[in-house]
């Protein structure tokens, strides 16, 4: 047979030629490869069958060696089915060991996860850190870092709970005692004392309770992250003095703009409206009768301030940062208040990245309240 039709018993076919083309050898006499030569690496198909050939050429001979592709495939095939076998024999127990690493690699996770799944809902106590993994510590401490900030929000939400009850605890009494004193009225005269009383202490609790009210709106939104807006300082200003006129002229108070710089801030101008309605109503409680409460708005740079100064007695500088606190007041029992309003100023202020500050007024010799609003 001329054909290659047997390559598993030969797997390589060898013939040497001389240069004048004289066959001086071949490995397989009953399998010659065709008289055409290709120099190099070349396919030679013959008789339906595919050889891989590779030619070369010396001074005195011409070699040709060539191999079927389908042994060439077969050894392929054998060599890949060494390789996988043992690692299909080996996956088993591979499996088996990394299903054991990430176990114990899971396990303070698991531990972390347990500690969230028993807690009771008021446990904000910080997640155990210790042996987690690399990849995970991030999120944990994030997680404790929420934890922490969640637990001062209802730290602060029940202290000003407490604060509150404590505070309406003492109008809700006295408005009990002024209604008692209205049902012992013997005659038109004392009911007409004792109602005037009770009208007065329903305003104060009423007022009491619009302004904590106001200051717990104003501390939600300030955690809710609300966008701004440009607001004119000027209009919100404006605004609060029409608000509080009536009360001015009330006590012949001289309540006016000295100075009104344009200016633009960001905000939410409602809530400049109750700030500067705050300062404006405290300085006119404590300002005597004829006194004088003048306010500015100076633009200068990349600040704007607004200032509202008024000839009352002041502030001791010990009570300049205590004034801020919830239902703190200071020594004078003869001015009626919630001891709310720079409570709310110091909140609305923070929420819109602004400060203030009190000091001596050098005009008046009163108070100065200051609030910078920065330029953004």
């Amino acid at each position: 047979s001329n054909n290659f039709d047997g390559p598993e018993d030969h797997d390589l076919v060898i013939q040497v030629w001389t240069p004048d083309g004289v066959r001086v050898f071949r490995s397989a006499p009953h399998l010659p490869l065709p008289d055409r030569t290709v120099l190099g690496f070349s396919n030679l198909r013959d008789h339906g069958a595919t050889y891989r050939v590779f030619s070369l050429e010396t001074a005195t001979q011409v070699i040709q060696v060539a191999q079927g592709m389908t042994v060439r495939t077969d050894m392929a095939s054998a060599m890949a089915m060494r390789a996988v076998w043992p690692i299909a024999a080996m996956a088993p127990l591979l499996m088996l060991i990394v299903w054991w690493v990430v176990s114990m690699s899971l396990t303070s996770v698991n531990r972390a996860r347990q500690q969230v799944a028993s807690r009771q809902p008021d446990d904000l106590s910080p997640i155990g850190e210790d042996d987690l993994p690399d990849e995970v510590r991030p999120l944990v401490h994030e997680l404790n870092l929420l934890l922490g900030r969640v637990n001062r929000a209802f730290a602060a939400q029940q202290q000003f709970v407490g604060d509150a009850a404590h505070e309406l605890r003492s109008p809700l009494a006295a408005l009990k005692l002024q209604i008692q004193s209205l049902q012992r009225a013997g005659d038109d005269a004392s009911r007409d004392i004792a109602t005037r009383r009770l009208a007065a202490g329903i305003d104060r609790a009423v007022r009491l309770v619009d302004q904590l009210l106001l200051l717990a709106r104003q501390e939600a939104g300030a955690n809710s992250g609300a966008p701004m807006a440009k607001v004119a300082l000027n209009e919100a200003v404006h605004q609060a003095i029409n608000d509080l006129l009536p009360l001015a002229q009330a006590k012949s108070i001289n309540l006016g703009m000295v100075r009104d710089d344009a200016a633009q801030v960001d905000g939410n101008l409602e809530e400049l409206v109750i700030m500067t309605r705050n300062l404006l109503d405290n300085a006119i409680k404590y300002t005597p009768a004829d006194g004088r409460v003048d306010i500015a708005i100076i633009k200068d740079g990349n600040d704007v301030t607004l200032l509202v100064d008024d000839s009352g007695p002041g502030i001791p500088d010990s009570h300049t940062e205590r004034v801020f606190d919830r239902f703190y007041r200071t020594g004078d029992t003869s001015i009626t208040g919630s001891g709310l309003g720079l409570a709310i100023v110091k909140a609305i202020t923070e929420k819109h990245g602004a400060t203030i500050s009190l000091q001596r007024s050098p005009d008046l010799g009163g108070l100065r309240a200051t609030v910078r609003f920065p330029l953004r």
